[in-house]
């Protein structure tokens, strides 16, 4: 490399930009150096770079969100092999201006439809685009947070809630899979209602249609205030239907 350009190498380097330092070296030490503009030459620099940061802060964002199924893509999300979409409201979705908008999103279908599958799509895209985001099953996600409300150390408790309110993207599977007691129902609200306050967003997949969660949340008739709180929040934003063709 020439000496007068050594210093840039060093300085690429110093910043943590290996990549960008590397393909410096390279391209000065190139035949075609002198045939690239200024232009040119920094997008040639620094592209290898700025795709590797991409790359690795989505592998990182796909590892914190406790996703299980990694390989579900976006892009299967439309209309054919079995299924039927309403295809201009997934699109909407997979823009991703719901988040940005304070919406939730509820995907709808009965067992088999791909309620899971496009949950997951939407969580590796959302990944991708450096969302933070948490995959969570329904019962797994209230079972933690009963446990934590039982024990003595209640800051424990306020602590987790807190950390699920603040997920920028929460992923539900399976909503209303299990009913609980008032002390599940009253937790479920006490989250939901964080989020609302918050302005994070909720995306669900749930079997029932929320006129009948009323039914499937719990069956306890003190719960009946929180059940309409906890309809009333998540329903607002888009609904996704799955049907079999």
């Amino acid at each position: 490399m020439k000496n007068k350009t050594t210093d840039i190498y060093e300085m690429l380097d110093t910043l943590s930009l290996p990549v960008a330092a590397q393909r410096f070296a390279e391209l000065s030490k190139s035949p075609e150096f002198g045939s690239y503009t200024t232009l040119q030459f920094i997008r040639e620099v620094l592209e290898p770079q700025y795709i590797e940061t991409l790359n690795n802060r989505f592998e990182t964002n796909l590892r914190l969100s406790s996703l299980i199924n990694k390989g579900a893509l976006a892009e299967n999300l439309k209309t054919g092999n079995g299924r039927i979409y309403n295809d201009a409201t997934v699109e909407q979705i997979l823009k991703f201006h719901f988040a940005e908008n304070r919406q939730n999103v509820g995907i709808y279908g009965v067992t088999g439809a791909g309620k899971s599958y496009f949950l997951s799509a939407c969580c590796v895209e959302a990944c991708r685009r450096n969302y933070r985001c948490k995959f969570v099953d329904y019962s797994d996600l209230l079972d933690e947070l009963i446990v934590l409300n039982r024990q003595e150390d209640l800051n424990k408790y306020r602590k987790r809630i807190r950390y699920y309110a603040r997920i920028q993207l929460l992923f539900i599977d399976d909503f209303a899979i299990s009913r609980y007691s008032e002390e599940g129902i009253k937790i479920l609200y006490h989250l939901i209602k964080l989020r609302d306050d918050l302005g994070t967003s909720t995306l669900f997949s749930c079997q029932y249609s929320p006129d009948e969660w009323g039914n499937q949340l719990s069956d306890e008739k003190e719960c009946y205030g929180k059940l309409d709180g906890i309809r009333r929040r998540l329903t607002t934003g888009f609904t996704v239907l799955i049907e079999k063709a």
